[in-house]
């Protein structure tokens, strides 16, 4: 969206939207704003809010949320995240039995920002903890981030891991498929993502889900490199028609009911290989 401007300078964005906010409030309940008792998301996801967020439970079959960001408060989101959350965690429960994803920041509630982010304004933002295996090849359940280098083993001290490169693909392949809008952006380091894409194909996984997954997986150029979690944003709701997408691939354009290969791979033929999958070269 455009954002207003005064003497040839952009007006302060937070109060901007606050002033904005106030008159969809006020009377433009015909957007969607209030009263269809459906989650709202406003904006991008570094500059907007949320409105009538719904809370993550803290438990829930195939995920949780660790103790750190429980105690946050930072467990609100958008319906389409939450369903996606909980869709994910029913594909680990299935595909990987006593595994569980460690979810760690949504939004705080009402959006906005927050300390611990730049993102995560608009509800459509997730932290997933990355899995892990021991010295034994045994999986280990996270209950905090810790970091992983090129070569998939842990760095920075504490007991060695090594990156689970195969329940990170459930996840991924789980987030591509799931109902909803769609995913936008899996931000992930990118030794790892090759790792995880690297085992999709050699887990027979069909192609288009894994060109899917491809473009979605990639490490940021602006930020940390993600290489202790993964940073997920699905696409707006297109019944939300004043929330902005920041991703360089174009939305499905019309969102699944159901998860099918046939549906996806439709998609990818509608559109080039573009993005991550040919940024980061030379296999995706």
């Amino acid at each position: 969206m455009r954002w207003p401007v005064v003497n040839n300078s952009v007006v302060d964005r937070r109060a901007a939207l606050a002033g904005t906010l106030i008159a969809l409030l006020a009377g433009c309940a015909e957007l969607g704003v209030v009263g269809d008792g459906t989650t709202v998301s406003w904006g991008p996801p570094n500059e907007g809010v949320l409105v009538d967020g719904a809370r993550l439970p803290l438990a829930g079959d195939g995920f949780f949320v660790p103790p750190r960001w429980a105690a946050r408060g930072t467990q609100w989101g958008s319906d389409e995240l939450i369903d996606t959350i909980a869709f994910v965690g029913r594909a680990v429960s299935a595909a990987h039995p006593g595994s569980r994803l460690a979810v760690g920041d949504l939004s705080i509630a009402g959006g906005g920002k927050s300390k611990h982010h730049r993102s995560h304004q608009t509800g459509r933002d997730v932290d997933l903890v990355l899995f892990a295996r021991n010295a034994a090849g045994k999986p280990v359940e996270l209950t905090e981030m810790r970091r992983f280098g090129a070569d998939g083993k842990t760095v920075g001290g504490g007991e060695p891991l090594w990156f689970d490169a195969a329940r990170t693909w459930t996840v991924v392949r789980a987030l591509v498929e799931a109902p909803g809008p769609g995913v936008a952006n899996i931000f992930l380091y990118a030794p790892l993502r090759d790792l995880v894409l690297d085992h999709a194909r050699a887990s027979g996984a069909p192609d288009a889900i894994v060109d899917l997954a491809g473009q979605a997986l990639a490490q940021p150029s602006d930020s940390a490199p993600h290489d202790d979690h993964l940073h997920v944003r699905i696409y707006c709701s297109p019944s939300d028609a004043s929330c902005t997408d920041y991703a360089w691939r174009k939305p499905p354009k019309k969102g699944r009911t159901i998860a099918a290969e046939e549906d996806i791979a439709g998609e990818m033929a509608e559109r080039p290989r573009i993005g991550s999958m040919l940024h980061f070269r030379p296999k995706w």
